[in-house]
């Protein structure tokens, strides 16, 4: 026996040490008894179900931004081209009926005053055709902006991409079903008085 107390007996081992794990999410584990510990990562990004990606994407954000995005452009391409298209062919209906006009030689030659005092019978209709003007313009910035935040942050990149699209593609398919509208009701109100 030794005669220092504080000497370790020489039969006993000492284990070493486990080093600290690091900060990045791991421990040490000892897969055998008596074996030295290992170190076992620990996966920041573990993979996910497919209902849980389809809907937050890869990186775990949520889609739903960009898909609202594509919904408002939707809509406010839809309801305004709709709204303005058909009020558009009842106020060019009405007006050309009233006035008594059965040519597009009449139109032409009109004051301001008189273009006025023409859409005058139907000024309600023109209202409605103005409130779906403007909401369509206002859905649409609203897209945009939706659409570009969700894109630049990865909350829904292709509905982003696809409600920039649709919002700034949505004025050309406004104004040429509104002209449509307007041509045709300027059509069957000259019909109508002849």
């Amino acid at each position: 026996m030794s005669e220092n107390p504080q000497e370790a007996p020489a039969s006993a081992p000492v284990a070493p040490a486990a080093p600290m794990p690091p900060a990045s999410g791991g421990a040490y584990v000892q897969t055998t008894p008596g074996a030295p510990p290992v170190y076992v990562a620990v996966d920041p990004n573990p993979p996910t179900p497919a209902a849980h990606t389809a809907l937050y994407g890869p990186t775990g954000t949520s889609r739903m931004l960009g898909v609202s995005a594509l919904i408002v452009a939707l809509v406010g391409v839809i309801a305004a081209t709709l709204l303005t298209s058909i009020t558009g062919f009842e106020a060019a209906r009405g007006a050309v009926a009233h006035a008594g006009l059965n040519s597009t030689y009449s139109l032409e030659h009109l004051s301001d005053d008189e273009a006025l005092a023409l859409l005058s019978p139907v000024r309600g209709l023109v209202l409605w055709a103005e409130i779906g003007f403007w909401a369509g313009a206002l859905l649409g910035i609203w897209a945009i902006v939706q659409g570009i935040v969700a894109t630049a942050t990865r909350r829904g990149r292709g509905p982003g991409v696809g409600a920039i699209v649709l919002a700034a593609v949505g004025p050309i398919v406004y104004g040429v079903a509104v002209t449509i509208a307007v041509l045709a009701g300027m059509a069957v109100g000259m019909q109508t008085y002849s």
